[in-house]
């Protein structure tokens, strides 16, 4: 495999490999030794939580969006499109998923399978994907067994969405504020 030329990638970012630190530069000078950056940071308190939702049809991503923007403080990313939603789950650290059961022509659980073991594989400590809320047409095939039991599924919403459904999902994961209180 000598003569193979290098795949280059054109639509995922490469996460850079972890700099090694000798311990002599850590016993040498520790307070200047910073971690080095990557592309899947971590969520520091005080920051707000952010959200990634999949799903083909825009008005109900639009529906979860302004949902989820007007009653927590989360900052909330959408796509239609499973390879951009993959590529966004590698990006940046997300509390919560929102996933349609079919996102494209990828079902929903397999994206959510290919993120967690993107999530797992990642150099460093072993990272679990973060919370998932599935969102189902009524003709929609069930949810796996497998993956109905995995703690890791907070809900699966049916449309129509309610918004009080919504955010009933989320909490637990994401502060929800007082729909009744002003400001």
């Amino acid at each position: 495999m000598a003569g193979t030329p290098e795949r280059k990638w054109t639509t995922l970012r490469t996460i850079a490999p972890q700099a090694e630190v000798s311990l002599a530069e850590v016993d040498a000078c520790p307070e200047s030794i910073v971690a080095p950056e990557t592309t899947m940071t971590a969520v520091e308190k005080g920051t707000p939580a952010s959200v990634l939702v999949a799903h083909p049809v825009a008005s109900t991503a639009r529906l979860i969006r302004e949902t989820l923007e007007s009653f927590t403080e989360a900052r909330v990313f959408s796509t239609a499109d499973p390879l951009r939603a993959f590529e966004l789950a590698l990006q940046r650290r997300y509390t919560l998923f929102f996933l349609a059961m079919q996102v494209g022509e990828l079902p929903g659980p397999m994206l959510y399978e290919l993120i967690s073991r993107a999530y797992a594989s990642e150099r460093g400590p072993r990272l679990l994907a973060p919370g998932v809320v599935f969102v189902r047409e009524k003709d929609d095939p069930k949810l796996p067994d497998a993956l109905a039991r995995d703690v890791r599924v907070k809900d699966v919403l049916i449309k129509p969405i309610r918004i009080e459904r919504l955010l009933d999902s989320v909490r637990g994961v994401l502060e929800v504020k007082d729909p009744t209180v002003r400001g």
